[in-house]
């Protein structure tokens, strides 16, 4: 029996066309991935199946439910109220639905944060920021389920999150839409994920329908088949001779907060081309190193040398210089950029630090050739970041890093809110400019990506740097 079903539906934003005579059926109790790229138009179709596309939207054809449709959404942090304990929030999804008292709600919230795995005596009265990435996704899935819906849509609902807390929100999710007879729409750019757990798949691409079929039988159909591919993409790497003095000298560093230690005595080194990556679980202090090495915070101890310069030890001109050798590149191009800026107001920002004054045709040619580099026209700094894809985003925030001419970025999960196809176009970017020189270091939870990537791995694990994951190209270091 079908739960949601899409009757050739078309969605347009003005003169943009998101979805083109979209058609698909859930029965109950199915899991469905739907797949695809940035802009292919599965967010305005799981918009569309809960009514909440934005004013302005015109909507073709029809979509019918045969019951409640909830969602568990990208990012918890921001689905949830920041003021309001969790307990009481899922205690008001409960009421929405049924004549429940306030008392009755929370106790109906303390069975469903067992339900998905949480200790509700724990949890109940904490606000979001009290809790973890993981635990933050899981009463987001007791809230979906507090309306005992027909259909429950999952929007990319493990993209910030480590690979062991992936498998266990996804599971988790997964057994509740079995266990409930729900009909799940798992809405992903993960093929693997959807490999793992869906019973059909659906690839959109420019908001049609391009292939559709049952898994497995489904990842032989060409299209999907290629993404399969690219999944495992390794970048061409042409390195130069890692020799000279390190680009980023860490040594001893130790750091924590409330008593607690984070880190404890860090030593690493990175030279002029290599990239390193860092992997580990949240919440093991790879955010904290990151905003350490970029001078964010001062370490309680040790030493972070750029370039051969204390980063925390100098100020004004010397602070500035060595602020410009190391840029950072973040997650989520969208939310770093700022939207009512020109691109090319936005790559040239960071030369404010370059240490003499430039003519506005001096920044506009440094600007140019920035883009350039990353594989954007020249004219892209003429348009806002909204007129581009996530992919050409993260392209424009290369950009912005590379104007001040660096030896080291910093990458902050810079892939994971990208589709395999964009994934792979990204990381022969990054390999391309470290074997110019410029070194990386590459904070990830994707172990398989970065073992394709890097030259070396290192896990963070109780405060302390362990080899990781063995890499593909990995070489002694000279």
């Amino acid at each position: 029996m079908s739960v949601l079903r899409f009757d050739r539906v078309g969605v347009r934003y003005g003169d943009r066309v998101a979805l083109r005579e979209f058609s698909l059926d859930l029965a109950a109790g199915e899991v469905v991935a739907l797949i695809g790229g940035t802009g292919s138009g599965k967010s305005s179709a799981s918009l569309a199946a809960l009514g909440l596309l934005p004013e302005g939207a015109a909507i073709e054809g029809e979509v019918v439910r045969t019951g409640r449709v909830a969602m568990v959404f990208q990012e918890p942090l921001l689905a949830l109220d920041p003021l309001m304990r969790v307990g009481a929030q899922v205690a008001e999804a409960v009421r929405a639905r049924s004549r429940a008292s306030r008392a009755e709600a929370l106790d109906e919230s303390a069975r469903l944060f067992g339900d998905v795995g949480l200790d509700a005596q724990a949890v109940l009265t904490r606000y979001p920021h009290e809790l973890s990435g993981g635990q933050r996704q899981r009463v987001g899935i007791a809230m979906a389920l507090a309306s005992k819906p027909a259909v429950l849509i999952a929007d990319e609902p493990t993209t910030a999150l480590d690979p062991e807390t992936t498998a266990q929100v996804i599971a988790l999710i997964v057994s509740a839409a079995r266990k409930r007879g729900m009909a799940l729409l798992l809405v992903t750019h993960d093929l693997a994920l959807a490999r793992a757990h869906a019973d059909r798949v659906v690839l959109l691409s420019g908001g049609r329908i391009v292939e559709t079929g049952a898994l497995p039988g489904a990842l032989a159909l060409p299209h999907i088949a290629a993404l399969l591919e690219r999944l495992d993409h390794v970048p061409v790497r042409h390195p130069r001779p890692q020799t000279g003095a390190s680009v980023l000298s860490v040594r001893g560093l130790i750091h924590g907060y409330g008593g607690k230690t984070v880190l404890s005595g860090i030593d690493l080194d990175l030279r002029p081309g290599e990239i390193a990556g860092l992997v580990g679980p949240s919440g093991e202090g790879k955010s904290t190193l990151l905003r350490l090495v970029l001078g964010l915070e001062t370490p309680q101890a040790g030493t972070v040398q750029i370039a051969g310069t204390d980063i925390h030890r100098v100020r004004g001109a010397a602070l500035r210089d060595v602020r410009r050798r190391m840029q950072a590149v973040f997650q989520d191009p969208g939310a770093s950029l700022d939207p009512t800026w020109r691109v090319g107001r936005i790559v040239a920002e960071p030369l404010a630090l370059w240490p003499e004054s430039l003519s506005r045709e001096a920044i506009a040619a440094r600007v140019a050739t920035a883009l350039v580099r990353v594989g954007l026209e020249a004219s892209a700094a003429e348009a806002f970041p909204g007129a581009f894809s996530g992919g050409q985003r993260q392209r424009i925030a290369l950009a912005r890093a590379l104007v001040v001419e660096p030896a080291l970025i910093v990458l902050d999960e810079a892939t994971s809110a990208l589709d395999a196809a964009v994934r792979a176009e990204i990381l022969d970017l990054i390999a391309g400019l470290a074997d110019t020189g410029i070194a990386f270091l590459f904070v990830t939870h994707d172990h398989a990506m970065i073992a394709g990537l890097a030259d070396r791995v290192w896990r963070l694990s109780e405060g302390r740097l362990i080899p990781g994951v063995p890499t593909r190209r990995a070489r002694p270091v000279q």
